[in-house]
């Protein structure tokens, strides 16, 4: 036996004690030991136990209190016990979440950018049996060059008098290790880390900061192992910033895709963006929308399953050849008509599409179905696969994914699930065929992960906020979502009304109850096709903006979760009389004057009822904006559907909106209030008083209620994985949202149009390093089309930002287009991430010719068609290598990592 003591340094608060948690390596899946450690002080702990020679242990530190114990953040620690050793000494440090080693620790820089090349190392040698006692020094250093190695250098002979360091092995990467033997029993060392050439062992880097100071202590002469681990290399500043490309997979254009992109079309998109430098691709999210078999299913954020991805993005081709000979024939006609389209025609793809797979069904199944692979992909997926293909039968049977209405099934059922898609069933074959699709999607976006990670390059992919009301996931598990609400989007610059998503919010109390289960599942899978992973609209984990089911527009909403105002603390604040004043439509004779125009008498006969003094109020039948849109979308109506907008805005001109349940005694602030026909009525004391709890309650009430909440939801899903998290925080932003996402080591987001703080443009070069930034991105136009589209606002960035004289052009030259990306390129941001199209945007000859053709979402537009597509396969584009190694220079001159 062995002892195993362990110190570690740590000011804990009263109530609170240390421990660790133990285990040998070959016991990983079983519940681990724990022992309590001791203090004198409240900052140094120690404890020692005694453990089997000959074997590894995996431990790790955490804190008990009164709310529950807190662990140390990973990766969980390791300690080798060799046959020889009598104490080993453990002096470790606390591992913090909010530290930069926890970036490079993802899978992102671990497994791909800074992947290193063990299969050439050595092992570190164990310790022979004669031993004498060693100093083991163990780094955790994530964040180093792979042509680069770690060193030990100090101020004694086994570190080499500060001219010769010990070089560590990287064997156990991230951990550098090196075990030096000391003749001496006790002493102080100063050292430093180096990083150093393989080869010839010559220092290339010391750390930063002052030396390394280590006290040692053995009671014997031999059989003694006193190991420090220590956290991180100190890089003077941070030294790896690279660059990527976004484009949605949809978007994509190769000569093999069939009318749109698909999963392997990444595989030569990774091509080009290694010509160019690039070490990300980004994507929008990759599930399955297949809803109602219309155009509408394009919304790439409105998936029916969060774990089953998207049929229209398989190649075809790569499943297998047509054996008849017409269906190749006309499988080639078909191809080569729908990629002469400029833009995706999502209905002619999902007929053809699913047409040729069905036939690739009927011709393929029974060996694919024997595979050794395929019944892996089942048996792995099955909790939700199976239900995600029965879904889709009942989807078809049915002609609706709303299950409500379904003749049959409409409540989930594990037994029913088995019953139809049991082989022999009626219904085996309808429902094996969309197994059979996701076996083929799994693998290829795999092959493409793959491939694009052997040139070095991270595949990043997007996880929405929300689920689709008529989904799998609502099917499945109602409970975990409030089907009452939909979640939507406050109003900003770029969508003046607020966006209604129609998505059911989460029951983040019913969804904690197992752990946050759901969500670790959901993470999971994501990770097996994503290396990093950007979070949309992380705010909504702070609150969420929540539409009542009866309105349209998103200026009818409200946070949740919220802490509404009672009716004394508006008191307070100096609102007075009657609340239905500014709880009600407000509808003056004049208001209706200037909405409505010609139509007043109409409105007035057939909509309103007066109540007085020259004021309105609508008639029940038209008393919400979901009623308004029902009514006039009635055939007898149509001819007055102009009037839906102005009725919207009616609605909604409020000041006060009542709290749900409270029976008139809680009440939230509109907002926007202040752009209200009710807020203009008042007089400038109350309009000062309104002023004041809307900025009240927007901006300071929620702020620690709020990052309660992200605390409580957010750990629990970056930590899932070992994905690298970035998170779009953008919009109306919370005051707790920067500190949340520090902490836990969030990248977020910069766009240079939508600037955080008070100010019209970003600069890039004052971004954090921890942040990426982009020109622009999906949800608004290009550089070229935001130019030309507002010749105004480009005046004002030409002058102010560009700090350029004179008369700005009317026309975005590419030269402007590359100054604007060689901004974002020199910006300290870790990331710099390009649309496609503003990198093409450099070349006259490779550009689209026209600009206002390459936004791929207009937020705005509920209705909005997703169908945007490259004009340029990327075959043609890898082979435009001067473009590309031009790009390549302009990533290369900024500072960042193109090799």
């Amino acid at each position: 036996m062995v002892n195993l003591h362990f110190h570690i340094h740590y000011l804990t608060s009263p109530g609170e004690q240390l421990f660790v948690d133990y285990h040998p390596q070959y016991k990983s899946s079983e519940q681990p030991q724990r022992i309590m450690l001791r203090t004198l002080d409240g900052g140094h702990w120690i404890g020692n136990i005694s453990v089997d020679a000959e074997t590894t242990y995996i431990y790790q530190y955490g804190i008990q209190q009164i709310q529950g114990d807190v662990m140390e953040t990973k990766p969980a620690r390791q300690i080798r016990i060799d046959t020889d050793a009598k104490n080993i000494y453990l002096f470790d440090f606390w591992r913090v979440r909010q530290n930069l080693n926890q970036i490079f620790l993802s899978a992102a820089f671990r497994d791909v950018i800074l992947k290193r090349d063990l299969s050439t190392r050595d092992k570190l040698p164990t310790l022979p049996d004669n031993a004498k006692n060693h100093l083991s020094f163990m780094l955790l250093a994530p964040d180093v060059d792979p042509g680069l190695v770690v060193g030990v250098i100090g101020d004694s002979d086994f570190l080499g008098n500060w001219q010769h360091p010990v070089i560590l092995s990287d064997h156990a990467f991230p951990v550098w290790k090196a075990h030096i033997p000391v003749d001496n029993m006790g002493g102080t060392v100063s050292y430093k880390y180096v990083l150093c050439d393989p080869e010839s062992g010559e220092v290339k880097a010391w750390e930063d900061g002052g030396n390394r100071v280590l006290n040692y202590q053995f009671p014997g002469e031999t059989g003694g192992r006193h190991c420090v681990t220590d956290e991180g290399f100190r890089h003077a500043a941070p030294w790896w910033r690279g660059a990527g490309v976004a484009m949605p997979v949809f978007s994509l254009r190769t000569k093999k895709s069939f009318g749109i992109g698909e999963f392997l079309d990444i595989i030569t998109l990774s091509d080009v963006c290694a010509q160019a430098g690039m070490k990300m691709i980004q994507v929008l999210p990759v599930n399955d929308t297949i809803a109602n078999k219309t155009w509408k299913d394009s919304y790439p954020y409105a998936a029916i399953s969060v774990f089953a991805l998207h049929p229209l993005y398989i190649n075809l081709q790569d499943i297998a050849p047509f054996t008849k000979k017409s269906h190749a024939q006309k499988f080639n006609r078909d191809l080569k008509k729908l990629n002469a389209l400029e833009q995706v025609d999502f209905n002619a793809v999902l007929e053809l599409k699913m047409a040729y797979l069905r036939i690739l069904y009927d011709q393929e199944r029974e060996k694919v179905f024997s595979t050794r692979a395929f019944k892996k992909f089942v048996k792995d997926n099955k909790s939700w696969l199976l239900p995600y293909a029965v879904f889709c039968h009942l989807r078809d049977e049915n002609g609706t994914p709303d299950f409500n209405q379904w003749r049959a099934h409409s409540t989930f059922s594990q037994r029913a699930i088995n019953a139809l898609a049991k082989k022999g069933s009626k219904t085996y074959e309808d429902v094996w065929f969309y197994i059979f699709l996701q076996y083929h999607a799994d693998r290829q976006l795999k092959e493409a992960k793959s491939y694009a990670a052997e040139k070095g390059i991270v595949l990043k992919g997007d996880l929405p906020i929300g689920i689709y009301r008529y989904s799998c996931d609502a099917w499945m598990a109602p409970e975990l979502y409030h089907m009452d609400e939909q979640a939507g989007a406050p109003p900003d610059d770029y969508s003046e009304l607020g966006q209604n998503w129609g998505f059911p919010t989460y029951n983040w109390e019913e969804m904690a109850k197992d752990g946050f289960a759901w969500w670790k599942s959901r993470m999971h899978k994501l990770s097996e096709y994503f290396d990093a992973l950007r979070i949309d609209h992380i705010l909504g984990f702070f609150r969420i903006w929540q539409i009542p089911l009866d309105q349209v527009q998103g200026t009818m909403g409200m946070f949740n979760p919220r802490l509404a105002y009672h009716m004394h603390e508006l008191y307070r604040f100096g609102v007075e009389g009657d609340l239905m004043r500014y709880s009600r439509p407000f509808i003056p004779e004049y208001v209706l004057y200037e909405l409505f125009e010609d139509d007043v008498e109409y409105v007035v006969q057939n909509l309103l009822e007066g109540i007085g003094h020259g004021h309105y109020r609508l008639r029940e039948f038209v008393n919400t904006q979901v009623k308004v849109r029902d009514f006039f979308n009635q055939e007898k109506n149509q001819s007055r559907k102009h009037l839906i907008r102005p009725l919207y805005q009616l609605i909604s001109d409020v000041l006060l909106l009542e709290e749900p349940g409270s029976e008139a005694s809680g009440f939230n602030p509109r907002i926007t209030l202040n752009k209200t026909f009710s807020y203009q009525a008042l007089s400038d004391h109350e309009k000062g008083i309104f002023d004041t709890l809307y900025v009240e309650y927007y901006y300071q009430r929620h702020d620690d209620f709020w990052r309660r909440q992200a605390m409580w939801k957010l750990p629990p899903i970056v930590n899932a994985t070992d994905m690298l998290i970035c998170g779009e925080d953008l919009g109306m932003i919370p005051a707790p949202v920067p500190g949340v996402m520090k902490e836990l080591n969030i990248i977020p987001l910069e766009i240079q149009r939508m600037p955080k703080g008070n100010t019209r443009y970003g600069n890039p070069a004052a971004y954090d390093y921890l942040t990426v930034c982009s020109p622009s991105c999906h949800d608004m136009s290009t550089i070229r089309g935001w130019w030309e589209a507002d010749h105004e606002n480009a005046q004002l960035f030409y002058n102010t930002h560009l700090q350029i004289m004179g008369q700005a052009p009317q026309t975005c030259y590419s030269s402007l287009v590359e100054m604007i990306n060689r901004e974002h390129l020199n910006a300290p941001s870790i990331l710099a991430i390009f649309p496609l199209q503003d990198l093409l945007g450099m070349d006259d000859q490779l550009k689209k010719e026209d600009p206002f053709a390459e936004q791929i979402n207009e937020p705005s537009d509920p209705d909005h068609y997703w169908r945007y597509r490259l004009h340029i396969d990327l075959e043609d584009l890898n082979k435009e290598t001067a473009f590309l190694h031009r790009v390549r220079q302009l990533v290369r001159d900024s500072g960042r990592i193109v090799e």
